[in-house]
Protein backbone atom coordinates (compact mmCIF):
# COMPACT_ATOMS: atom_id res chain seq x y z
CA UNK A 1 0.00 0.00 0.00
CA UNK A 2 1.21 3.25 -0.95
CA UNK A 3 1.02 6.35 1.57
CA UNK A 4 1.43 9.76 0.33
CA UNK A 5 4.47 11.23 2.64
CA UNK A 6 3.09 14.80 2.59
CA UNK A 7 -0.26 13.77 3.96
CA UNK A 8 1.06 11.62 6.79
CA UNK A 9 3.48 14.39 8.07
CA UNK A 10 0.06 16.78 7.85
CA UNK A 11 -1.80 14.37 9.75
CA UNK A 12 1.27 14.18 12.45
CA UNK A 13 0.95 17.67 13.14
CA UNK A 14 -2.60 18.28 12.52
CA UNK A 15 -3.22 15.29 15.20
CA UNK A 16 -0.14 16.93 17.23
CA UNK A 17 -1.83 20.68 17.55
CA UNK A 18 -4.64 20.30 19.45
CA UNK A 19 -2.81 18.09 22.28
CA UNK A 20 -0.44 21.44 22.82
CA UNK A 21 -4.13 23.56 23.21
CA UNK A 22 -6.39 21.11 24.92
CA UNK A 23 -3.59 21.28 27.58
CA UNK A 24 -3.52 25.13 27.54
CA UNK A 25 -7.30 25.47 28.12
CA UNK A 26 -7.20 22.92 30.84
CA UNK A 27 -5.09 25.21 32.69
CA UNK A 28 -6.53 28.34 32.16
CA UNK A 29 -9.86 26.63 33.10
CA UNK A 30 -8.27 25.39 36.18
CA UNK A 31 -6.81 29.22 36.87
CA UNK A 32 -10.13 30.57 36.14
CA UNK A 33 -11.75 28.24 38.08
CA UNK A 34 -9.41 29.07 41.11
CA UNK A 35 -9.98 32.88 40.81
CA UNK A 36 -13.82 31.82 40.67
CA UNK A 37 -13.18 30.41 43.81
CA UNK A 38 -11.55 33.47 45.15
CA UNK A 39 -13.65 35.11 44.33
CA UNK A 40 -16.37 33.47 46.07
CA UNK A 41 -14.65 32.86 49.14
CA UNK A 42 -14.06 36.72 49.27
CA UNK A 43 -17.58 37.18 48.69
CA UNK A 44 -18.62 34.96 51.69
CA UNK A 45 -15.93 37.07 53.94
CA UNK A 46 -17.31 40.24 52.79
CA UNK A 47 -21.25 38.95 53.76
CA UNK A 48 -19.59 37.56 57.08
CA UNK A 49 -18.51 41.17 57.61
CA UNK A 50 -21.90 42.65 56.72
CA UNK A 51 -23.36 40.18 59.07
CA UNK A 52 -20.50 41.15 61.72
CA UNK A 53 -21.32 44.57 61.35
CA UNK A 54 -24.90 44.07 61.20
CA UNK A 55 -24.42 42.35 64.40
CA UNK A 56 -22.46 44.96 65.86
CA UNK A 57 -24.94 47.47 65.57
CA UNK A 58 -28.03 45.91 66.91
CA UNK A 59 -28.61 47.30 70.12
CA UNK A 60 -31.62 44.99 70.96
CA UNK A 61 -28.61 42.04 71.38
CA UNK A 62 -26.35 44.16 73.75
CA UNK A 63 -27.13 41.48 76.51
CA UNK A 64 -24.92 39.10 75.08
CA UNK A 65 -22.09 41.08 74.80
CA UNK A 66 -22.49 43.00 78.92
CA UNK A 67 -20.06 42.29 81.77
CA UNK A 68 -22.15 44.31 84.53
CA UNK A 69 -24.22 42.82 87.34
CA UNK A 70 -27.10 44.93 86.94
CA UNK A 71 -26.93 47.49 84.31
CA UNK A 72 -28.78 46.46 80.95
CA UNK A 73 -29.77 43.12 82.62
CA UNK A 74 -33.29 44.50 81.96
CA UNK A 75 -33.80 46.21 78.53
CA UNK A 76 -36.35 47.40 76.22
CA UNK A 77 -35.05 48.24 72.51
CA UNK A 78 -37.12 50.48 70.12
CA UNK A 79 -36.64 51.29 66.51
CA UNK A 80 -38.76 54.96 67.36
CA UNK A 81 -39.77 56.21 70.47
CA UNK A 82 -39.97 59.61 71.73
CA UNK A 83 -37.73 59.82 74.73
CA UNK A 84 -35.59 57.03 76.47
CA UNK A 85 -35.74 58.92 79.60
CA UNK A 86 -39.72 59.56 79.17
CA UNK A 87 -40.34 55.72 78.97
CA UNK A 88 -37.37 54.87 81.71
CA UNK A 89 -39.61 57.38 84.22
CA UNK A 90 -42.48 55.60 83.06
CA UNK A 91 -40.94 52.02 83.63
CA UNK A 92 -39.44 52.82 87.17
CA UNK A 93 -42.57 53.89 88.28
CA UNK A 94 -44.20 50.61 86.95
CA UNK A 95 -41.21 49.12 88.95
CA UNK A 96 -38.37 48.42 86.57
CA UNK A 97 -35.18 47.45 88.62
CA UNK A 98 -32.37 48.99 89.09
CA UNK A 99 -29.71 48.89 85.96
CA UNK A 100 -33.03 48.90 83.72
CA UNK A 101 -31.57 50.40 80.39
CA UNK A 102 -34.20 51.71 77.00
CA UNK A 103 -32.22 52.26 73.96
CA UNK A 104 -33.33 53.51 70.77
CA UNK A 105 -32.28 54.04 67.18
CA UNK A 106 -34.37 57.01 66.52
CA UNK A 107 -35.93 59.78 69.21
CA UNK A 108 -38.89 61.71 68.08
CA UNK A 109 -38.04 64.10 71.24
CA UNK A 110 -34.79 63.74 72.28
CA UNK A 111 -33.96 66.65 74.91
CA UNK A 112 -31.05 67.98 76.71
CA UNK A 113 -30.63 69.59 79.84
CA UNK A 114 -32.44 72.59 80.32
CA UNK A 115 -35.34 71.21 77.99
CA UNK A 116 -32.81 71.81 74.98
CA UNK A 117 -33.78 69.36 71.96
CA UNK A 118 -31.36 66.65 71.01
CA UNK A 119 -31.03 65.82 67.68
CA UNK A 120 -31.46 62.04 67.34
CA UNK A 121 -31.87 60.96 64.10
CA UNK A 122 -31.63 57.14 62.91
CA UNK A 123 -28.05 57.84 61.89
CA UNK A 124 -25.97 55.38 63.91
CA UNK A 125 -25.50 56.81 66.95
CA UNK A 126 -26.38 56.01 70.76
CA UNK A 127 -29.81 56.97 72.91
CA UNK A 128 -30.08 55.34 76.17
CA UNK A 129 -31.41 55.49 79.35
CA UNK A 130 -30.39 53.34 82.47
CA UNK A 131 -32.75 53.67 86.00
CA UNK A 132 -30.47 54.23 89.17
CA UNK A 133 -32.43 53.20 92.36
CA UNK A 134 -29.87 55.19 95.10
CA UNK A 135 -30.97 52.75 97.63
CA UNK A 136 -29.98 49.85 95.88
CA UNK A 137 -26.71 50.58 97.48
CA UNK A 138 -26.85 50.01 101.17
CA UNK A 139 -25.15 52.55 103.28
CA UNK A 140 -24.42 55.04 100.08
CA UNK A 141 -24.20 58.80 99.93
CA UNK A 142 -27.59 60.92 101.23
CA UNK A 143 -29.78 61.63 98.41
CA UNK A 144 -28.70 65.57 98.95
CA UNK A 145 -25.40 64.16 97.55
CA UNK A 146 -26.51 62.65 94.31
CA UNK A 147 -27.06 66.46 92.60
CA UNK A 148 -23.57 65.97 91.23
CA UNK A 149 -24.32 62.59 89.86
CA UNK A 150 -24.46 63.98 86.04
CA UNK A 151 -20.69 64.36 86.79
CA UNK A 152 -19.97 60.80 87.67
CA UNK A 153 -21.77 59.48 84.52
CA UNK A 154 -19.17 62.04 82.88
CA UNK A 155 -16.06 60.36 84.07
CA UNK A 156 -18.23 56.68 83.23
CA UNK A 157 -18.39 58.27 79.66
CA UNK A 158 -15.31 59.24 79.19
CA UNK A 159 -13.43 56.00 80.69
CA UNK A 160 -15.92 53.80 78.41
CA UNK A 161 -15.01 55.62 75.16
CA UNK A 162 -11.17 55.42 76.46
CA UNK A 163 -10.74 52.21 73.70
CA UNK A 164 -12.58 54.00 70.91
CA UNK A 165 -10.73 57.50 71.10
CA UNK A 166 -7.97 59.43 73.46
CA UNK A 167 -8.16 63.17 74.17
CA UNK A 168 -11.97 63.18 75.44
CA UNK A 169 -12.68 66.07 77.52
CA UNK A 170 -15.52 66.75 80.17
CA UNK A 171 -16.97 70.32 79.69
CA UNK A 172 -18.65 71.08 83.38
CA UNK A 173 -21.54 70.12 83.97
CA UNK A 174 -22.83 67.37 81.14
CA UNK A 175 -20.76 67.32 77.96
CA UNK A 176 -18.30 64.67 76.68
CA UNK A 177 -15.97 66.72 74.20
CA UNK A 178 -13.62 65.63 71.54
CA UNK A 179 -10.87 68.25 70.50
CA UNK A 180 -13.03 70.87 71.82
CA UNK A 181 -16.13 69.58 70.18
CA UNK A 182 -19.04 67.90 71.32
CA UNK A 183 -19.21 64.36 71.51
CA UNK A 184 -22.01 63.65 73.95
CA UNK A 185 -24.55 64.94 76.26
CA UNK A 186 -25.97 63.92 80.04
CA UNK A 187 -29.64 64.30 81.14
CA UNK A 188 -30.27 63.35 84.85
CA UNK A 189 -33.53 63.40 86.29
CA UNK A 190 -34.17 62.47 89.61
CA UNK A 191 -38.08 61.58 91.02
CA UNK A 192 -38.64 62.09 94.56
CA UNK A 193 -41.19 60.33 97.13
CA UNK A 194 -41.79 61.47 100.40
CA UNK A 195 -38.96 63.68 100.96
CA UNK A 196 -36.37 61.00 99.95
CA UNK A 197 -34.76 60.34 95.88
CA UNK A 198 -36.56 57.03 94.56
CA UNK A 199 -34.70 57.21 91.34
CA UNK A 200 -32.56 59.20 89.38
CA UNK A 201 -32.94 58.31 85.02
CA UNK A 202 -29.56 58.86 83.28
CA UNK A 203 -30.19 60.22 79.57
CA UNK A 204 -27.30 59.49 77.59
CA UNK A 205 -26.48 60.70 73.67
CA UNK A 206 -23.30 60.09 71.79
CA UNK A 207 -22.53 60.74 68.50
CA UNK A 208 -21.55 57.74 66.93
CA UNK A 209 -21.94 57.00 63.52
CA UNK A 210 -23.44 60.47 62.25
CA UNK A 211 -20.71 61.82 59.41
CA UNK A 212 -23.08 64.98 58.78
CA UNK A 213 -24.32 67.44 60.91
CA UNK A 214 -27.21 69.42 59.83
CA UNK A 215 -26.56 73.44 59.59
CA UNK A 216 -22.48 75.16 59.58
CA UNK A 217 -23.05 76.10 63.03
CA UNK A 218 -23.52 72.67 64.50
CA UNK A 219 -21.06 71.22 62.06
CA UNK A 220 -18.27 73.16 63.68
CA UNK A 221 -19.09 72.28 67.23
CA UNK A 222 -20.46 68.77 66.64
CA UNK A 223 -18.24 65.68 65.83
CA UNK A 224 -18.69 62.04 65.87
CA UNK A 225 -17.04 58.88 67.06
CA UNK A 226 -16.42 57.28 62.99
CA UNK A 227 -15.09 61.18 62.41
CA UNK A 228 -12.99 61.80 65.24
CA UNK A 229 -11.41 58.07 64.07
CA UNK A 230 -11.43 59.60 60.24
CA UNK A 231 -9.58 62.65 61.38
CA UNK A 232 -6.72 60.54 63.10
CA UNK A 233 -6.39 57.86 60.87
CA UNK A 234 -5.93 60.87 57.81
CA UNK A 235 -8.94 59.85 55.56
CA UNK A 236 -12.52 58.00 56.07
CA UNK A 237 -11.79 54.94 57.67
CA UNK A 238 -13.46 51.85 56.25
CA UNK A 239 -13.95 49.84 59.07
CA UNK A 240 -17.34 50.44 60.83
CA UNK A 241 -17.64 51.04 64.24
CA UNK A 242 -20.47 49.00 65.57
CA UNK A 243 -22.83 50.81 68.56
CA UNK A 244 -23.07 47.42 70.69
CA UNK A 245 -19.70 47.16 71.81
CA UNK A 246 -19.52 50.70 72.43
CA UNK A 247 -22.50 50.75 74.38
CA UNK A 248 -21.48 47.42 76.70
CA UNK A 249 -18.19 49.65 77.46
CA UNK A 250 -19.95 52.45 78.42
CA UNK A 251 -22.62 50.58 81.09
CA UNK A 252 -20.03 48.69 82.28
CA UNK A 253 -18.22 51.73 83.32
CA UNK A 254 -21.48 53.48 84.19
CA UNK A 255 -22.04 50.69 86.71
CA UNK A 256 -18.52 51.29 88.10
CA UNK A 257 -18.35 54.83 88.58
CA UNK A 258 -22.20 54.63 89.95
CA UNK A 259 -21.00 52.39 92.81
CA UNK A 260 -17.78 54.59 93.24
CA UNK A 261 -19.97 57.63 93.37
CA UNK A 262 -22.67 55.61 95.77
CA UNK A 263 -19.88 54.73 98.59
CA UNK A 264 -18.13 58.31 98.48
CA UNK A 265 -19.87 60.81 96.71
CA UNK A 266 -17.70 63.16 94.19
CA UNK A 267 -14.89 63.87 96.39
CA UNK A 268 -14.07 59.54 95.11
CA UNK A 269 -14.13 61.06 91.43
CA UNK A 270 -13.12 64.39 91.64
CA UNK A 271 -9.50 63.19 90.97
CA UNK A 272 -10.58 60.93 87.62
CA UNK A 273 -12.96 64.36 86.48
CA UNK A 274 -10.75 67.37 87.31
CA UNK A 275 -7.56 66.55 84.84
CA UNK A 276 -9.99 66.22 81.89
CA UNK A 277 -12.01 68.99 82.42
CA UNK A 278 -11.63 71.62 79.48
CA UNK A 279 -12.90 74.70 81.71
CA UNK A 280 -10.09 74.00 84.93
CA UNK A 281 -7.69 76.87 84.66
CA UNK A 282 -8.72 78.44 81.80
CA UNK A 283 -10.62 81.95 81.60
CA UNK A 284 -14.49 81.18 81.76
CA UNK A 285 -17.57 83.19 81.15
CA UNK A 286 -20.71 81.98 82.87
CA UNK A 287 -24.75 82.60 81.99
CA UNK A 288 -26.54 85.68 83.47
CA UNK A 289 -30.49 85.47 84.83
CA UNK A 290 -32.27 87.62 87.09
CA UNK A 291 -31.41 86.29 90.26
CA UNK A 292 -27.49 85.91 89.71
CA UNK A 293 -25.22 87.90 87.19
CA UNK A 294 -22.82 86.82 84.78
CA UNK A 295 -19.50 86.02 85.91
CA UNK A 296 -16.27 86.30 84.15
CA UNK A 297 -12.71 85.05 85.28
CA UNK A 298 -10.77 81.36 85.74
CA UNK A 299 -12.01 78.07 86.41
CA UNK A 300 -9.81 76.79 89.26
CA UNK A 301 -11.61 73.80 90.39
CA UNK A 302 -14.49 71.81 91.88
CA UNK A 303 -16.21 71.93 95.18
CA UNK A 304 -17.00 68.63 96.62
CA UNK A 305 -20.23 68.56 95.48
CA UNK A 306 -19.79 69.09 92.02
CA UNK A 307 -20.03 72.95 92.00
CA UNK A 308 -17.55 75.20 89.64
CA UNK A 309 -15.16 77.13 91.86
CA UNK A 310 -14.36 80.42 89.53
CA UNK A 311 -11.44 83.35 90.79
CA UNK A 312 -13.77 86.36 89.25
CA UNK A 313 -11.74 88.65 87.28
CA UNK A 314 -12.47 91.20 89.49
CA UNK A 315 -10.41 89.74 92.45
CA UNK A 316 -12.27 88.81 95.09
CA UNK A 317 -13.41 85.53 96.73
CA UNK A 318 -13.89 82.06 94.95
CA UNK A 319 -17.51 81.98 93.39
CA UNK A 320 -19.40 79.02 93.35
CA UNK A 321 -21.21 77.98 90.12
CA UNK A 322 -23.81 75.35 90.87
CA UNK A 323 -26.19 75.44 87.83
CA UNK A 324 -25.35 77.44 84.61
CA UNK A 325 -23.97 77.32 80.97
CA UNK A 326 -20.35 77.76 81.33
CA UNK A 327 -18.27 78.99 77.94
CA UNK A 328 -14.09 79.74 77.53
CA UNK A 329 -14.17 83.24 77.49
CA UNK A 330 -12.21 82.72 73.88
CA UNK A 331 -16.00 81.61 72.77
CA UNK A 332 -18.06 84.06 73.41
Amino acid sequence: MEVDVDVVELLVVSSSLPVVDVVELELLDDELDELELDELELEDELDELDELDALDDDLGGVGGDLETADFGRAHEHYGEIDSTNDRALAWAQEGAPHGALVTADRQRAGRGRRGRTWESPDAGDLYFSVIVRPSFYAGGSPASSWGAYSLAVGVGLREGLSRQLDDLELKWPNDLLWRGRKLGGILCEGRWHGGGLQVIVVGVGINVGRRRFDGPELASKATSVVLARDELAGGEEKKKVGRRPILAALLSALERVTADFAAGGFPALRGRYEPHCRLLGREVVTEGSSRVPALRGVAVGLDEDGALLIAPARGGARQRVEAADVWLATER
